[in-house]
């Protein structure tokens, strides 16, 4: 049978561990209903990840023209500007823009991964999965903005994909408080749900 990790230092140890940092940008971490705490323990992860030794990977939400969106995201975007008809969507999250910046005081490290995508996946047209094999990844904790969306999305596809992951709840948010605890709720019944101290403690900074 094969050897699973049953405690939470099991699953995060650095040396087969992976911090995702998703869409700490602007247009997205900036608008969270409760950015200032996930800003706040965002800092504590990343600090103790790069003093353990822990990969970290960034993503950077970066949408393509309105003309090569796929259908279902058009239909999404519709959604969220509150709009009928795809002639009437405004480009959003385009290159340049200030929404696709990341947020004062948060700046990858030369050694840090950045990868573009435009999918609430991180796996989805991306390089992420060779890039951790290529590293001996088994676990991705996940911290950032959207939890209902592209934390939970992640989390999912990666299970799939064969990856533990681990979620920073208090390190992670959404554009309103229900809609994140509803996701944390969720994803605590199938995978590992940690405060950010927890992970700090076990990476040796808590």
């Amino acid at each position: 049978m094969t050897q699973i990790p049953l405690t939470l230092a099991e699953f995060v140890d650095p040396d087969h561990t992976a911090l995702l940092m998703w869409d700490m940008q602007k247009g997205l971490a900036g608008r969270a209903c409760n950015t200032a705490q996930v800003q706040e323990n965002a800092r504590s992860l990343l600090a103790a990840a790069d003093a353990a030794g822990v990969m970290v990977v960034w993503s950077r939400h970066v949408l393509p023209p309105l003309e090569m969106t796929s259908g279902p995201f058009l239909h999404f975007l519709m959604r969220k500007q509150k709009v009928d008809h795809p002639n009437k969507l405004v480009p959003s999250m385009q290159p340049g823009m200030d929404e696709t910046q990341f947020l004062d005081g948060f700046s990858p490290a030369p050694h840090h991964l950045v990868l573009e995508k435009s999918q609430p996946s991180f796996f989805v047209d991306t390089p992420l999965d060779l890039r951790l094999k290529t590293r001996g990844i088994q676990t991705i904790v996940l911290a950032g903005v959207a939890t209902e969306i592209g934390i939970e999305f992640t989390a999912r596809h990666g299970q799939a994909c064969g990856y533990y992951a681990v979620v920073a709840e208090d390190a992670t948010g959404s554009y309103l408080q229900e809609n994140h605890d509803r996701s944390v709720t969720f994803m605590r019944s199938w995978l590992p749900v940690a405060k950010t101290r927890e992970i700090c403690g076990i990476w040796g900074k808590a």
